[in-house]
């Protein structure tokens, strides 16, 4: 029951970033609204796709905050990308994504830092 409450905050956060990626965020600091509760966000600098510094904060299920933040673009793989993730008392979550979106990898850790999960969501250029 509790990974399906990481994973519904997870989809919802991961919903989120893509919105900033793509330029929706405009200002500092707002509150986004979303199912179950709301969502603050204060966005940081650098490229509109990869503002280092941005964080996007939520209560959790369990009245936990879980704070997502972007890292600032990094090379993964062999790819310049952006980081970023949120790391919770049950875990964390690490995500690289490219410019256009095509490229996302999700790596999900337990609170050892083991690797539990690496998902490909990567999607050709249309």
């Amino acid at each position: 029951m509790k990974t399906y409450k990481n994973t519904k905050i997870l989809v919802v956060l991961s919903i989120i970033l893509l919105t900033a990626f793509a330029g929706c965020t405009s200002t500092n600091e707002k509150v986004v609204p979303v199912p179950g509760g709301n969502v603050k966000v204060v966005e940081g600098a650098g490229p509109d796709w990869c503002k280092a510094g941005t964080k996007m904060t939520q209560t959790g299920p369990n009245g936990e905050q879980i704070s997502f933040e972007v890292k600032g673009i990094v090379n993964y793989e062999g790819k310049e990308v952006c980081e970023s993730g949120w790391i919770s008392g049950d875990g964390s979550v690490t995500t690289y994504t490219n410019a256009d979106s095509t490229y996302y990898i999700m790596i999900m850790k337990d609170k050892s830092g083991k690797v539990m999960n690496k998902v490909d969501m990567s999607q050709p250029k249309q």
